[in-house]
Formats: C-alpha cells, structure tokens, sequence
C-alpha cells in the first residue's frame, strides 16, 4: 500500500520546516509523496517552499494558490496526488519514522475507509482512501474550516465504510498565542463563537445518531448545556481542573481561590449562553435549527 501526504499550510514557516524534515525521513515499506499546498502565506512561506523543494522533488510537491480556506487547500493537494491512500497532516505536526507505516497499517480491512490518529471523527493525521475521497468529492469547502474533517469522515461511513482510531507517533508543536488585551480576547472569543456556527451546517447534512452524539444533541435540537459549559471551563476532558480555557490550549484564569471559582463559573455559563445564541444565528443561515 502506497501513500499520499497531503500538509495545507499558512503562514507558519518557522514550524513547517520541521514538520516537512520528519514527513520526508519515514522507515516505510510503500511509496509515498509528500504534497504541500501553501494557502497564501504572507510570512516568506512561499520562497522557504521554492528553496526546499530543491533536491527532493522526487518525493516532494510544491503547489501555492491565493489565501482560500483549509478546504480548498486540501482539496487541491488531494486532486494532485497519486497514491491509494490520502493522509492529512498538519503543518506543525513532527511525525516520528514509523508514523506513516503505522497509518497505513490501520487500512488491514476493506471495510476501513478511514484512519486517524487524532480523535473521532478526523482531524490532523487523518488517512482515507483516495477512491472514496473522489466519490465523495473531497472536503466541503462551504466549510471553510471547523467540522470540515467531520463532515468528511462522516460522508465516507455513510457509504458504509468504517472510522478507525489508531495511536502512531507524532508531535503536535501548537501552542496558540493568548489574545493579547480585553479586545484581543473579544476577537478571538467572537471567532471561536462564529466557528460553531458550522455545527449547525454539519447536523444539516448529516441528521443522524453519530453526528447527535458527536455534538451532544438532545432532544434534537438542543446541544448539552453541560457540554458547552465544559469546553468553556476545560472540564471538557476527565481529570482536568476547572479554569476558564479554551480547548485549543489557552488558558485565561486559573483557579486560585473561591473567587477565581465565581469568575470562572460566571463566565463557562456566559460563553454557553453565547455559543448557543450563535448557532441559533447559524441556524438562520443554514435552516436547520440547532442551539
């Protein structure tokens, strides 16, 4: 079984070298490609790729398009390659050598369409079938990004095919910069609200028992309140303490003291109220109501 892999990136250059050096020194029986697909990076991304790809195109493709969205990104890398199996990959994500054996060990059955060594349902170091990639037309660009993997996973097993959860070796090198000032914080806690707006879009398009499980559905229209208030708390994961957080890595206040509880209590409940208001604007967008 030979493989694809397929790194969307944008202005993220310091990282990427790093990501590219492990993607391109795998211990892998098959044949592999790496495809990167530059989204319009304004950070020299372009000139540090035309410089890289010196001596290596054998295994390594170039392509770079205007700033367009993950989807899009992805979309083109996938239309580009060449392999039976299409693996997404992060742009700061270090793989150990025997990552890419040990993705594409998890496609031992037929049934499997995908693998992932992420979480349910996709993410990054997510694998599919090329065939089923194409029948299903690749990622949804209406997406633009957030539950774009999902929608994807979810597409191929309802043609049947099943999702399966692996463990190779890799590193995720993110740590999101904390907002910095009360207008910083608004900005991102407005984009991270309109993401979820995409939660909407994705229960359109897959009204099923996965997707209300996935997202916490109840009553079928109505995402746990609790769940909301967990991500906002970052209770979200068992074992983890209470502070007001952001599940991408960001902390905002710590839990100290009683206070430092009041605050953080006060503000899980705000962030639900307010993550719940914006899917009811997204289900205005989309038509299919979701809170």
């Amino acid at each position: 079984m030979n493989a694809s892999i397929v790194v969307a990136t944008y202005n993220n250059k310091k990282t990427l070298e790093k990501t590219l050096n492990s993607l391109l020194k795998q211990n892998f029986k098959g044949k592999y490609e790496l495809i990167v697909v530059n989204d319009g990076s304004k950070d020299g991304t372009k000139e540090f790729l035309d410089d890289y790809k010196k001596g290596k195109e054998r295994k390594l493709k170039v392509f770079h398009q205007k700033n367009s969205g993950v989807c899009k990104a992805r979309n083109k890398g996938i239309a580009n390659s060449k392999y039976e199996i299409v693996i997404n990959m992060d742009h700061d994500c270090i793989a150990e050598k025997n990552w890419l054996q040990k993705m594409a060990d998890g496609f031992n059955s037929e049934k499997i369409g995908i693998v992932s060594g992420y979480d349910y349902y996709g993410g990054t170091s997510t694998g599919f079938r090329k065939e089923l990639l194409e029948q299903v037309g690749g990622y949804d660009e209406e997406y633009t990004y957030y539950r774009e993997d999902t929608d994807l996973s979810f597409k191929i097993m309802d043609l049947g095919y099943e999702f399966k959860l692996i463990k190779p070796n890799y590193t995720h090198d993110h740590k999101e910069v904390k907002p910095q000032g009360f207008l910083g914080l608004v900005k991102h806690v407005l984009r991270r609200l309109y993401y979820h707006q995409n939660d909407v879009l994705l229960y359109k398009k897959h009204p099923t028992k996965v997707c209300e499980e996935f997202l916490h559905i109840k009553h079928g229209f109505l995402v746990d309140p609790l769940q909301d208030f967990r991500v906002a708390t970052g209770t979200w994961e068992k074992g983890k303490k209470m502070n007001l957080s952001s599940p991408r890595g960001i902390t905002f206040l710590e839990n100290k003291s009683p206070l430092h509880t009041a605050v953080i209590i006060l503000g899980g409940i705000g962030y639900m109220l307010a993550v719940k208001l914006s899917r009811f604007i997204g289900s205005l967008r989309f038509g299919k109501l979701l809170i």
